[in-house]
């Protein structure tokens, strides 16, 4: 039982993604550190399935739209977005590779107890060598293009730059 007869296919990576679930209606801040570890086993899950195809930008986009497929459909979360073109793998080396690692923010809301919605943001440090992992899993206060500012962001950062020489 359990056991795949010869010749059925391989379980799909939203099929593997299905085991993960986090909770299906509101969700407290004490339960951020569990959706923390349940994000970090997605992640893995992720890497294990693209590491067993040649990785490429490709099965890269795969565990991509796979993560954010999972997240969608996850009941306690709404909005899911990013700043990114997760559909097109042809701008993830101009895009999430821009540095090293590479990184790609989602924003979401959690469906919060008390019926308010509530703003996070989860950064995946995606690597071809080391597939997926979480960076960071924060509430969504101040973005800049999406990504939390640091306290201290001049706040007109090229200008800022431009001047510095």
């Amino acid at each position: 039982m359990g056991r795949r007869q010869q010749g059925q296919a391989a379980p799909t990576l939203a099929e593997k993604l299905t085991k993960f679930a986090l909770a299906s209606g509101p969700v407290a801040d004490k339960d951020m550190a569990g959706i923390r570890d349940m994000i970090e086993a997605v992640c893995a899950e992720i890497s294990t399935s693209i590491k067993s195809a040649k990785v490429s930008d490709e099965t890269l986009k795969t565990g991509v739209l796979g993560f954010r497929d999972w997240l969608k459909k996850q009941g306690c979360v709404a909005n899911v977005t990013s700043p990114y073109h997760v559909e097109s793998a042809d701008k993830y080396a101009a895009e999430i590779f821009a540095v090293y690692p590479g990184t790609l923010p989602f924003h979401f809301e959690f469906k919060m107890a008390g019926s308010a919605n509530k703003p996070y943001r989860v950064l995946l440090f995606v690597t071809k060598v080391d597939g997926f992992s979480v960076a960071s899993l924060v509430g969504n206060k101040t973005t800049f293009t999406g990504v939390p500012v640091p306290k201290d962001w001049p706040e007109n950062p090229w200008t800022y730059w431009n001047n510095r020489v």
